[in-house]
C-alpha cells in the first residue's frame, strides 16, 4: 500500500467507546473515558496517557475489581502509580478504594487532593465543583452494581 492509501484507511478509524476515548467536556475540559474495564496493565497505560496532557490532571476511579486475592495489592500499587501522574484523585467507594488511598499516601500525595466518595453521582458533584478550563479528567473503570457502597 502507498502512504496515501494507509493515511486514508487510518483517517476512517473510529475509537472504541470507553477505551481511552477523548471527549470534549465543554468549558475547556478534556475527558478521557477509559471506563469500560480496568486491569493492572491497562490502568498503568491510561496513567501514562494522562501524563502527556498539559494542565491539571484528575482521575475518577473505583479502582480495579474481580482480581482475586491480589486485588488489594493491585489497587495499592495503582494508588502509588497515580501519585506520579495525577494532581487530584476522586475515589469512588469508601471501603473498596482504601488500598488506593493508602498507595497515594505512601508516595506523599497531598491528603487534600484525595476525595473519597460513595457513588458516581457524588463524584460528579465533587468534580463539577472543582473543574476549570484546562483540566483533563480520566475516568478509569466502571464499578459493577454489586459493588455499590
Amino acid at each position: 500500500m502507498t502512504l496515501s492509501e494507509i493515511a486514508e484507511g487510518v483517517s476512517r478509524c473510529q475509537p472504541v467507546e470507553h477505551r481511552l476515548q477523548l471527549i470534549s467536556g465543554g468549558g475547556g475540559v478534556t475527558i478521557i473515558d477509559d471506563a469500560f474495564n480496568a486491569n493492572p496493565v491497562g490502568a498503568k497505560a491510561a496513567l501514562r496517557v494522562l501524563e502527556r496532557f498539559p494542565g491539571r490532571r484528575i482521575i475518577v476511579t473505583p479502582g480495579m475489581v474481580e482480581l482475586g486475592g491480589e486485588e488489594e495489592a493491585f489497587n495499592a500499587s495503582f494508588g502509588e502509580q497515580m501519585a506520579g501522574s495525577v494532581d487530584i484523585a476522586i475515589l469512588v467507594g469508601r471501603r473498596h478504594t482504601a488500598p488506593i488511598a493508602e498507595g497515594l499516601r505512601r508516595k506523599g500525595f497531598p491528603e487534600e487532593n484525595i476525595h473519597v466518595v460513595s457513588s458516581l453521582n457524588e463524584s460528579t458533584q465533587v468534580l463539577h465543583a472543582m473543574m476549570k478550563a484546562g483540566d483533563v479528567v480520566l475516568y478509569e473503570n466502571d464499578l459493577p452494581d454489586n459493588y455499590s457502597e
